[in-house]
């Protein structure tokens, strides 16, 4: 690409920033802070102590702002007085070390912190003791899920004490989990990191060995050393129970949770999240589960909007009950 075409580009993303009232705070990061302009705009902010103040947004591997703001718009009708924080996924946080991955989301951390975030309780800073955090989070895909895992081991990392949260009154927090987690297999991984390129694109061959490559060494450390696949990592983070919370330190077994599926997902099976879903219930967590019979991988809220933000609006009704 010329210098024109990547100072277009800047120019471009730098609009559409604007337009949408967000700031970059990191590589693939952006931070919302829009406030309500108008009394009675959303029937939800009526009562801002029982609404979201921070909403957390992880895209799926590969998608674009705009795709993501069709969410975050919605959002900022819902809760207009949150702030948001946007995470992008890209196809390289997949092979980066578990160091580059954490060291990505710092900011993100360092603004959780901001609002009363710390370590593996969820405190309250002088700050923020009139608006206690109260956090929805919203993960897209396996890349959502891998960087809310990521995050989640940064906060903990950053802790300066391993003190039992749940000894204390948690705040609200809910999760919304879209399309998400599958098995660690090597039809997946082709499935997913190929899944935006056209059949007769010149990378795909290329990519396709790529990908066998990564997967064959990941199976080798795994066999020889231990080390489990991301996939995995991320299965078992979604089932983390104990002193330390759940896959984010503020959540708890009651911490509700709803996981997205479709029975078209070519990408996910929705079986796959059904078992999990199953194991999540039988080890006592707050889980359910809404399925779709017809909508592809990460599109149920295009194609059903009333059904999808309805289930959304019932999650925190009951974070906010619990």
């Amino acid at each position: 690409m010329s210098m024109a075409g990547v100072s277009n580009s800047q120019m471009s993303l730098s609009a559409t920033l604007k337009r949408a009232g967000l700031a970059p705070i990191g590589k693939g990061i952006y931070l919302s802070n829009r406030t309500r302009e108008a009394s009675g705009s959303s029937s939800a902010a009526s009562n801002p102590s029982k609404t979201p103040n921070i909403i957390l947004v992880f895209g799926w591997m590969g998608a674009n702002l705009p795709h993501i703001f069709k969410y975050t718009k919605v959002y900022q009708e819902m809760y207009p007085d949150a702030t948001q924080i946007i995470v992008q996924s890209r196809p390289q946080f997949f092979w980066s070390s578990n160091r580059t991955r954490m060291n990505n989301l710092v900011p993100v951390a360092e603004v959780l912190e901001a609002h009363g975030c710390s370590g593996t309780k969820l405190e309250v800073a002088p700050a923020s003791e009139s608006d206690p955090p109260r956090i929805l989070v919203h993960s897209f895909s396996n890349g959502g899920g891998i960087q809310m895992y990521t995050l989640g081991k940064l906060l903990r990392a950053r802790s300066k004490s391993s003190s039992d949260f749940c000894g204390h009154k948690p705040r609200m927090s809910a999760m919304i989990i879209d399309s998400c987690p599958a098995n660690a297999t090597l039809r997946g991984a082709l499935r997913a990191f190929t899944a935006s390129l056209p059949k007769n694109s010149p990378l795909r061959i290329p990519l396709i060995i790529f990908i066998i490559l990564i997967y064959s060494f990941n199976s080798f450390k795994h066999r020889i050393f231990g080390v489990q696949p991301i996939f995995e990592r991320l299965k078992r983070g979604l089932l983390r129970q104990g002193p330390e919370g759940g896959i984010l330190p503020w959540m708890t077994e009651k911490t509700p949770r709803m996981y997205v599926c479709s029975k078209q997902d070519e990408l996910v099976p929705f079986e796959e999240i059904e078992e999990h879903v199953k194991e999540a219930k039988a080890r006592g967590l707050n889980a359910s589960i809404e399925i779709y019979d017809d909508t592809p991988h990460v599109a149920h809220a295009r194609r059903y909007p009333e059904r999808y933000w309805g289930a959304v609006k019932d999650l925190w009704a009951a974070a906010v009950q619990s």
